[in-house]
């Protein structure tokens, strides 16, 4: 068994299981961040997150440094990685570029979305509509379901890849839900399984843009800059 020569932990130095481990250990973190359990402002403490999350420090670095690379964690003049404080005119700048790529992405997806995978998110859909729970675990959930699925139909990884990367980045941003936006977001969600299903691209393309177009406006409204 080779050893963590940092820690000596068992672990998963190279190979394919420490690719494993390195993935589940940022799948973790990015959880981690969007819940809030690691709070814009934190330092990031390897050696404690290590012992928290069960992996070796070389994976969970490897997890770390990809994560600053995707904006998710920044590195002070210090040297330490922190959580951003968000930056409310790059968060913007991000929205801008998600528009023009999953606007893209919709149409391209529209009929390839297998019709169990619409229908069990129409439900999912629904059943947050009708639970009235705007701060819901579900609505993240299920909006990033919701996007993964578009991602995987839209034929081109390259495309699904960038978009899930800028969605995490605006993700920080919009974890404090806000309850007026519930109701419009299922209604905008559901537009989208509309066009999808029915294989029409061009409404898959206006339904997307117009939601990127409501998350845009309820950030600015939530600024008081507007």
């Amino acid at each position: 068994m080779m050893m963590d020569k940092e820690d000596g932990r068992p672990g998963e130095a190279t190979g394919q299981h420490g690719h494993s481990a390195a993935g589940h250990a940022y799948d973790q973190l990015v959880e981690m961040l969007l819940s809030r359990r690691l709070e814009p402002g934190d330092v990031v403490q390897e050696r404690r997150l290590a012992a928290e999350l069960g992996v070796s420090r070389t994976p969970l670095r490897e997890a770390m440094h990809r994560l600053e690379g995707g904006g998710m964690l920044a590195r002070r003049s210090d040297g330490a990685l922190v959580v951003p404080r968000l930056d409310v005119e790059e968060t913007l700048e991000v929205l801008s570029v998600r528009r023009l790529l999953e606007v893209d992405a919709a149409g391209a997806a529209a009929g390839k979305v297998p019709t169990p995978v619409i229908e069990a998110l129409r439900r999912r859909v629904q059943m947050l509509l009708a639970s009235g729970e705007p701060t819901s675990p579900e609505r993240l959930l299920l909006d990033l379901d919701l996007h993964r699925a578009i991602g995987q139909a839209c034929g081109n990884r390259c495309l699904a890849r960038m978009i899930a990367d800028l969605r995490r980045r605006t993700q920080l941003f919009a974890t404090r839900r806000t309850p007026e936006r519930l109701e419009p977001i299922c209604a905008e969600h559901l537009k989208i399984l509309a066009a999808l299903e029915s294989a029409d691209a061009e409404a898959a393309r206006r339904a997307m843009a117009a939601h990127i177009d409501a998350t845009r406006a309820g950030i600015m409204l939530r600024l008081g800059a507007v």
